[in-house]
């Protein structure tokens, strides 16, 4: 395994978020956005750590930024543009109601791509990956049989998707068309062994590493372009959910976190080690610019 320095994460946060989530980096406004699906919290955070929270109301799944410079959400099974005058509906994904958006991502032209999943407590549905193309308000479903879709990334190139059943403890790499948003056959990246934690969300940094969180494993990987393991970032606490690229440069990581799925007694000691926080982590890489989704 290469080794490269990398200072240990810090919080930039407190800690508590329920189940912190899909962050992105807003370079417009020089602060990273991320959710928390179960408190129902849109977050905006600062590089000195002020954050401003936005109640939209559970379950809040994922935010990404629009070329008209607004916030889009996913909260349920509605894609939201966030406007002055409040939210301007965009389209609903045709699932089960017994089913919700997961982790969303935005392709190099401007795509918004959606992953399902079944809701706590509700009959299990097979979960699907689904693509909202520009103009349009009806999402087309891509791949079928997803057990939990998760994270979502492009190569640095644009011509590789990866894509995470954190269920099957897997990240396939899928050929891709920015032409037409096609996918090609999947080729499997990586399996993720049961206890070193269950792949969560992912992304790629400008040389085509793929960071993937593991929760559960209270871990950050680095996998190198033919899934070679390259880096092992622990965290003190056991959930993180996903990470992204922001701040100077694009250097920095991001890292989101959970405390609601830590057994209810052990709760307490893990938001004392920070569960539930947006971490930060200082690397020797760059991240890729954030896609904004084409409205």
């Amino acid at each position: 395994m290469n080794s490269t320095e990398h200072t240990t994460p810090q919080p930039l946060t407190g800690a508590g978020a329920l189940l912190g989530e899909g962050p992105i980096w807003d370079d417009d406004a020089h602060r990273l956005l991320w959710v928390d699906i179960w408190g129902g919290l849109l977050n905006a955070t600062s590089l000195a750590g002020e954050t401003t929270s936005t109640d939209l109301g559970a379950p809040l799944s994922s935010v990404v930024l629009s070329t008209r410079g607004t916030r889009v959400v996913t909260a349920g099974l509605c894609v939201l543009e966030l406007i002055d005058q409040g939210a301007r509906h965009l389209a609903d994904i045709p699932e089960d109601p017994c089913m919700r958006a997961n982790d969303a991502a935005v392709d190099p032209a401007g795509r918004l791509w959606i992953g399902t999943m079944t809701m706590p407590h509700r009959p299990v549905r097979s979960g699907g990956l689904w693509r909202l193309d520009p103009g349009s308000d009806v999402p087309v479903r891509v791949l079928d049989d997803v057990r939990l879709a998760n994270g979502l990334a492009w190569s640095p190139s644009g011509d590789t998707l990866y894509f995470v059943d954190s269920l099957r403890q897997e990240v396939n790499a899928y050929p891709f068309d920015p032409a037409d948003g096609s996918i090609g056959a999947a080729r499997p990246f990586l399996r993720i062994r049961d206890e070193d934690g269950m792949p969560d969300g992912i992304t790629v940094d400008a040389d085509g590493r793929v960071w993937v969180a593991l929760a559960g494993g209270g871990a950050v990987r680095r996998y190198g372009p033919s899934g070679t393991l390259e880096e092992h970032v622990a965290l003190p606490t056991r959930f993180p959910t996903s990470c992204a690229f922001g701040g100077p440069g694009l250097r920095q990581l991001f890292i989101t976190t959970g405390s609601r799925p830590v057994a209810p007694d052990e709760r307490p000691r893990e938001i004392a080690r920070g569960a539930g926080a947006l971490f930060r982590l200082g690397t020797g890489v760059r991240g890729l610019p954030t896609s904004r989704m084409e409205l």
